[in-house]
């Protein structure tokens, strides 16, 4: 990229240059009005920045007014450098082609702002495009514009095909561009409509919509119906590019945000040491747990559990060793239970597994099997058991489900009484007796 810099002062001429300079822009120099149409003429420049002030005769505005009657640089940003005691009308400068005002400020104001400038300019997005257009000479002419920009694409003449594409594969695409008046089953309004209600998600696709009529109406309908922009043909290259890009830079926005939010989510949801829920999962996450098995009138079974004599693998190994342990744990229980149980450290070195669609005798099982492969387990070189509280049952809209925790604790508390390393269950399958010992 290269700037011109039009600027009789040679202390801001060097201010300027080294900006530029520092953002990677080629910069060239000219002192007056005419000096810079010679190297306009002569030289390929993307960005003319300009002082007010170009001698008696002529001034920026003058040289925007120039600038702008040549082909090439018809859509070329022009940035006017004003003086503090601005003598032009800010409207006289938009009018006469000028895409900036920068008031004179500090180097570090200056630098900040010529590096908005040029991340709008320089700014380039891989993306992958579903474009639908049945005439070969647009199509060509715009798959050439995407080409320059490195924009890759699938194009189709028909909506029928491209709704086809979209809906088998429609993660690959980052955007849709569309013609409105399309040959076939479905016209540009009918593809826009029926890409949206393919799934709720297809609503955060970015899609373009093109068409050679410019109706107030259609563009509402199409704004209605799901298009997020529209544009009219024919185009210039550089308002297609920009509107490609903005819509695809939004998308990725939206998209960062939403990640972020799963990050945050898995924070506040996922114990980082075992990788297993946490407490306040539990709280948030048992209840749809539960809703499940009472809608669908499936047992229950709860293994609530802790680590045997904890408490001296700390003491006697330090807490760097502890945490491997739990962290150990916590990769044993997520590989040895079902995805449909749920699974959480309670606190400390406790672990609660809730146990979906399964019965007292299927419970005890699991429970027995688990303790015995924990006691085989090599926890680096340390001997580790744990003592299991196990009970099943079947449960309404009235179970207490932190009664049965409880229950569950309690069952704990006694296996550790009785030696540990050992499973202590007690059958609640019958939903009387369920409630009856809760309450």
């Amino acid at each position: 990229m290269k700037v011109l810099i039009v600027e009789r002062s040679r202390l801001q001429q060097m201010v300027l240059s080294r900006i530029f300079s520092g953002e990677g822009v080629i910069v060239s120099l000219a002192h007056n009005y005419d000096n810079a149409l010679e190297r306009l003429e002569e030289e390929e420049i993307d960005i003319v920045c300009t002082a007010y002030q170009l001698g008696v005769e002529k001034n920026g505005i003058d040289l925007a007014q120039a600038i702008r009657t040549i082909k090439k640089y018809h859509d070329i940003p022009i940035v006017l450098m004003a003086s503090t005691d601005k003598t032009f009308s800010t409207h006289d400068a938009y009018n006469a082609g000028i895409t900036e005002v920068f008031g004179r400020c500090s180097y570090e104001d200056l630098s900040s702002k010529i590096k908005t400038l040029l991340s709008r300019r320089i700014c380039t997005i891989n993306a992958h495009i579903l474009y639908v257009e049945d005439s070969k000479t647009a199509a060509m002419l715009t798959m050439r514009d995407l080409r320059d920009s490195n924009l890759t694409f699938d194009h189709y003449y028909s909506a029928d095909e491209a709704f086809m594409a979209y809906k088998d594969n429609h993660k690959q695409y980052d955007m849709v561009i569309t013609d409105v008046v399309l040959e076939g089953k479905l016209d540009g309004l009918g593809f826009v409509r029926a890409l949206r209600e393919i799934t709720p998600e297809n609503y955060k696709m970015p899609i373009l919509a093109v068409s050679g009529l410019d109706e107030t109406s259609r563009r509402v309908e199409l704004l209605r119906s799901g298009a997020n922009d529209y544009i009219v043909k024919p185009y210039v290259k550089e308002e297609l590019l920009v509107r490609v890009k903005n819509l695809i830079m939004t998308k990725y926005l939206f998209d960062q945000v939403e990640i972020q939010q799963e990050q945050l989510y898995k924070q506040a949801m996922e114990d980082h040491l075992t990788g297993l829920h946490n407490r306040h999962a539990m709280e948030a996450l048992i209840p749809n747990f539960c809703g499940a098995a009472i809608r669908h009138k499936k047992p229950i079974g709860i293994l609530f559990f802790d680590i045997d004599h904890f408490k001296r693998v700390n003491d006697d190994h330090g807490h760097v060793v502890g945490d491997n342990v739990l962290a150990k744990m916590g990769q044993s229980i997520l590989s040895n239970f079902r995805s449909e149980d749920f699974s959480a450290r309670y606190g400390g070195e406790e672990f609660i597994v809730i146990l979906y669609d399964t019965t007292y005798e299927q419970t005890v099982a699991i429970a027995e099997n688990f303790r015995k492969k924990i006691a085989n387990i090599d926890f680096s070189g340390l001997d580790i058991t744990i003592s299991i509280g196990a009970l099943a049952c079947n449960i309404n809209s009235k179970t207490d489900i932190h009664g049965l925790l409880n229950k569950a604790d309690e069952l704990l508390y006694e296996a550790k009484e009785s030696g540990r390393n050992c499973v202590c269950a007690k059958n609640y399958m019958s939903t009387a007796e369920t409630l009856k010992s809760l309450n």
